[in-house]
């Protein structure tokens, strides 16, 4: 397992637009830590929003329920999660603490996911200024470990060969905890030539998470190697694809 991070992460909202766009303003702050995991009866953990900026920023604070639908990230609201306060103001090169609890019970056997959401509230713009507004939107995890049961992921992994040639992996969690797949590589039997699947994905307990990637030759049936990384470690799998 990956340590929980206890570095900050600098989340730089950007606005891309087409030529000729007008210039963007937005906002930048950092979040630590960038994960929350609750287990052995901690129910609490402090949040630090560091304002990175000159200018004061209002940020929105709210709790979701997370699941997966599909292989579609779904967000629900939820009772379960108490975040603390809901509105906050942080002062140029300021700090503030937002805290998240839980007010249910864990589930006896798999873990739990939610996620804490940011949002900037938006402020009126600099006197003169006619560009694009935009509002930094983020999120961070939250993981609630079972209080019998020790959570672990179980990934098994499909490969088909798709019609236009490209390959879709998919990936499905038989665990009772989430999975951080961060990155792989797809190699065909016989060859070093390998596809890489660089968009890392988290997968729930009983979800299936799929990527497509594209291939410079047709890929059709046969027997693949898949090796990456996630946050419970190294991962390989001999898998035999089907054909479209």
């Amino acid at each position: 397992m990956l340590r929980r991070s206890k570095t900050l992460l600098r989340l730089l909202c950007l606005a891309t637009c087409v030529a000729g766009a007008a210039p963007a303003l937005a906002s930048s702050f950092n979040i630590s830590p960038i994960r929350v995991e609750l287990a052995g009866g901690r129910r609490t953990e402090a949040l630090t929003l560091r304002n990175v900026e000159e200018a004061p920023v209002v940020v929105q604070v709210s709790v979701v329920a997370w699941s997966q639908k599909d292989g579609v990230d779904q967000f629900d609201a939820t009772h379960e999660m108490l975040v603390t306060p809901p509105v906050l103001q942080i002062p140029g090169n300021g700090e503030q603490i937002v805290r998240v609890a839980l007010r249910g019970q864990p589930n006896r056997s798999q873990e739990l996911a939610y996620r804490v959401v940011f949002e900037e509230v938006p402020q009126a713009a600099p006197a003169g200024f006619t560009g694009l507004r935009v509002a930094l939107r983020l999120s961070v995890p939250i993981f609630i470990a079972p209080t019998v049961a020790k959570a672990h992921a179980d990934l098994s992994w499909e490969l088909h060969a798709l019609p236009d040639g490209q390959l879709e992996v998919a990936a499905t969690n038989h665990g009772s905890a989430h999975s951080q797949v961060t990155d792989f590589e797809v190699t065909p039997s016989g060859t070093a030539d390998s596809l890489r699947g660089m968009a890392g994905k988290y997968v729930l307990p009983g979800s299936r998470v799929s990527w497509v990637l594209k291939a410079e030759r047709r890929e059709g049936a046969g027997t693949y190697t898949i090796h990456g990384h996630s946050d419970q470690g190294e991962f390989s799998a001999e898998v035999v694809a089907s054909g479209s």
